[in-house]
């Protein structure tokens, strides 16, 4: 009945004025535009065209992208003179919180074998960076809890990929998958450190290409065109050389922020092009949530929601009170880590690469339904945070009127 332009037009529209309805009960575009994007999909009213659905991939891959890059602006060596302890200390606590509490909890309450304890409590540190990003920008969040928050969700990605890689080497040895724990631990861990490290390594090399360059570029639709070809080549490597687009792109960012006196006309340009972009990527991913699977949610996935938050909170309140940071981080940063989807979902699926039986569907199913659940509640919590910190501003900028 619809045809993809038709579908496209019509998703932007109700995507706006649905984020609109939101607003006036305080609750984030994000999670209006997640919400009808349920509605939108195959599992409700079916409106959203199946080539909509196909460009999904696409979509997310240039949305991330620029997601990370945006975030590489928290990187200056400005701000990590001023938080970057805050930062490094917070990141490292939350991810050790919420990997010992939910592997924890995995093992000894759910009864499941250490392998999947071990590569579930690898995952629980993966926060959603465009959830978070979002809502920051949407509310005009300023200061330095923001700050704080922007940098410990760049970073927690990296130290999750390298403790990810290690609990997988753990748990092929521990199921027999491979017979020398060492090989199997280096050849991992050794793939780990080069998706991280190799992301960065392309992000600032490319970044100074971008800085050389940046001479003859001279008018803003200009420096648009070369910026999203930067971003595009930039991702593309990425994935041609199997590194972290996301890691990637945010080096290429704090590269730029570091490297160009006016970065900041950079980010503005860039500002002003990507919300269709994120508005389409965050209905799609409520287009394609398996909503009918949330009805199989087991004591497995209950007991991963209830300890991977608490777990993030109380490791964020650790490293903070380490840090000797603000009050306000302490009590609250963790609140604003509660957004998990992409990156989770993509560990999942590398460990039903690497675990093709019971033990890589059990944790593939678990990751997707309780995605469904930190993506819908993510948003929300994030500005709850941002407000009790005293950061959000009275009027979200996306609804300030046009003068």
């Amino acid at each position: 009945m619809f045809n993809t332009i038709l579908s496209l037009g019509t998703v932007l529209i109700i995507g706006l004025f649905g984020a609109r309805i939101f607003s006036k009960i305080s609750l984030p575009s994000v999670t209006a535009y997640i919400v009808f994007g349920i509605i939108l999909g195959p599992y409700v009213l079916n409106f959203v065209s199946p080539d909509m659905l196909r460009s999904s991939a696409l979509i997310s891959t240039i949305a991330l992208s620029l997601v990370a890059f945006s975030l590489g602006q928290n990187f200056t060596i400005s701000k990590l003179h001023n938080i970057g302890k805050s930062i490094f200390a917070i990141s490292i606590g939350e991810v050790l919180g919420s990997f010992i509490l939910v592997s924890l909890a995995v093992f000894l309450i759910a009864r499941q074998s250490l392998s999947i304890a071990l590569i579930l409590g690898a995952i629980a540190p993966a926060t959603a960076p465009a959830a978070v990003v979002m809502v920051t920008r949407e509310y005009r969040a300023r200061g330095r809890f923001t700050d704080t928050l922007l940098g410990v969700v760049a970073i927690d990605d990296a130290w999750s990929i390298m403790l990810f890689a290690f609990c997988i080497a753990i748990a092929k040895s521990l199921t027999g998958a491979h017979t020398g724990i060492f090989a199997t631990i280096f050849s991992d861990i050794i793939h780990g450190f080069w998706e991280v490290l190799g992301g960065l390594a392309l992000g600032v090399i490319i970044g100074f290409i971008f800085s050389y360059f940046l001479k003859y570029i001279n008018t803003l639709p200009h420096l648009l065109i070369y910026i999203l070809g930067l971003i595009f080549i930039n991702t593309g490597a990425s994935i041609l050389l199997n590194v972290s687009l996301l890691l990637a792109n945010m080096a290429l960012g704090a590269t730029v922020a570091n490297k160009v006196k006016m970065s900041e006309n950079i980010f503005d340009v860039l500002r002003g092009f990507d919300p269709p972009i994120y508005l389409l990527f965050f209905i799609l991913a409520g287009a394609n949530l398996e909503i009918p699977s949330i009805y199989s949610l087991s004591i497995l996935g209950i007991l991963y929601v209830l300890t991977r938050l608490p777990g993030e909170m109380l490791g964020a309140f650790i490293g903070a009170h380490i840090a000797k940071a603000d009050k306000n981080i302490k009590k609250y940063l963790g609140l604003g880590l509660a957004p998990q989807a992409g990156v989770a979902i993509g560990l999942a699926l590398l460990t039903k690469s690497y675990f093709p039986g019971a033990i890589g569907d059990k944790i593939l199913s678990t990751i997707i339904v309780t995605t469904i659940i930190y993506e819908l509640i993510g948003p929300f919590l994030v500005r709850i945070a941002l407000k009790k910190a005293g950061e959000i501003d009275k009027l979200p900028h996306d609804y300030r009127k046009v003068q």
